[in-house]
């Protein structure tokens, strides 16, 4: 066997080592940056609400799309949009905010007769996690559970 040989099939097995490094350098250099968070919110969520309260149960997914600063911490609607939505009463209309002073989570969203919903979570152990839940309609106030899950 030719002796100038030798040496390069000796490093044959050490460059198929190099490969798994190569190829996760190679992986974190494209992905790009990372989602926002706040607390347990990321963009690109979906959360899905639920809870019983006034003899009925409600269901309310809330997609958190972006997350900026807000007076009570991070939400996926900015403030001033958050308080157009609730003075028109728009239906349909959610967000998320979580104050990382307070470490709670709070889910608020208007309901196709006008009626707001609040889960407001004080407690961010494990999924779902568990809150109260307010329904405010038509002057009077009811409240219940909620649990709140992201798909």
């Amino acid at each position: 066997m030719n002796l100038k040989v030798l040496p390069a099939l000796l490093a044959l097995p050490l460059l198929g080592a190099c490969a798994p490094l190569a190829s996760l350098l190679a992986n974190s250099e494209t992905e790009g940056p990372k989602p926002r968070t706040a607390g347990p919110l990321t963009v690109g969520q979906t959360w899905t609400v639920s809870g019983p309260v006034d003899g009925g149960t409600v269901t309310q997914s809330v997609n958190i799309t972006d997350l900026v600063d807000v007076a009570d911490g991070t939400a996926s609607v900015n403030g001033r949009d958050q308080a157009d939505a609730f003075t028109t009463a728009r239906a349909g209309f959610t967000v998320a905010t979580y104050d990382g002073v307070r470490r709670t989570l709070r889910f608020d969203w208007i309901g196709e007769n006008g009626a707001t919903y609040t889960c407001r979570i004080n407690t961010l152990l494990s999924q779902p996690y568990q809150g109260s839940l307010t329904l405010k309609t038509g002057g009077r106030t009811a409240t219940g559970t909620c649990s709140a899950i992201s798909n």
